[in-house]
């Protein structure tokens, strides 16, 4: 049985330790996150962490209710799944729904897939309707000079947006931890982006938070080359997202 760990005592060991060496991810413990909802780190702080000291794995260690957590800590929860996918650590999570809410799994599948999904008053739901247990790389970015290069696979033909107008930039980047929707959208300019990008499924409202989807890709796993035969087969979509100024 792998041995358990906090963030607190994840902290320490970073402190300890310093930086790794590349390569491999050895630790035994598990990094149990979410008990009671309290003291979730934020994702870019979790990333470095888990790049510095190996674990095994992460765990949620309740449900993420869709239906009954409050927005900030739902966002920060799809924040922090999205970037345990980013940096390829294993991930043990599951995820509570009502049934009114069953249009949030098409919105979330490209994340890494739940050991259980829950709707309530009618049970589980069967693992098969999770894209990503079949599929990788269905929705992610890359990182430019001055502009975001956006993967969208997650309809039948693939989408592809270079994002490179600064705002809309600095609002991706600020939903990446899950932030206030007040906040990202304190101008009229910043308004307008963030309601773009909440119209191109880019960004995720959740009431009074927000939260940015896509996993930044930094690397490919080994076994994803035949990825590029798929793209190819499946057909490409090109766009620029601009900002319509006009409100």
């Amino acid at each position: 049985m792998s041995a358990l760990l906090d963030i607190d005592g994840l902290r320490a060991l970073a402190d300890r330790h310093g930086r790794r060496p590349a390569g491999g991810r050895p630790g035994a413990a598990v990094l149990v996150l979410g008990a009671d909802w309290t003291g979730l780190p934020a994702p870019d702080e979790l990333g470095s962490l888990l790049r510095r000291v190996p674990v095994a794995g992460v765990r949620l260690a309740e449900a993420v209710d869709l239906s009954g957590l409050p927005a900030d800590v739902t966002a920060r929860s799809i924040a922090l799944v999205r970037e345990c996918s980013s940096i390829g650590v294993r991930l043990s999570w599951s995820l509570s729904l009502s049934p009114d809410q069953m249009g949030m799994v098409r919105i979330l599948d490209h994340l890494p897939p739940p050991g259980k999904v829950t709707v309530l008053g009618e049970g589980e739901l069967p693992l098969g309707h999770w894209r990503s247990a079949g599929s990788f790389g269905l929705f992610y970015f890359r990182k430019g000079p001055d502009f975001v290069s956006v993967v969208d696979q997650r309809s039948e033909a693939t989408n592809r947006f270079i994002v490179d107008d600064a705002v809309l930039i600095d609002v991706l980047r600020q939903g990446m931890s899950g932030c206030a929707w007040a906040d990202v959208t304190r101008t009229p300019q910043y308004a307008a982006a963030a309601r773009d990008l909440v119209g191109k499924g880019l960004i995720l409202r959740v009431g009074d938070y927000c939260v940015t989807l896509p996993v930044h890709m930094r690397r490919w796993p080994v076994g994803t080359l035949l990825l590029g035969g798929t793209l190819a087969a499946a057909g490409t979509k090109k766009s620029v997202l601009t900002v319509d100024r006009q409100l």
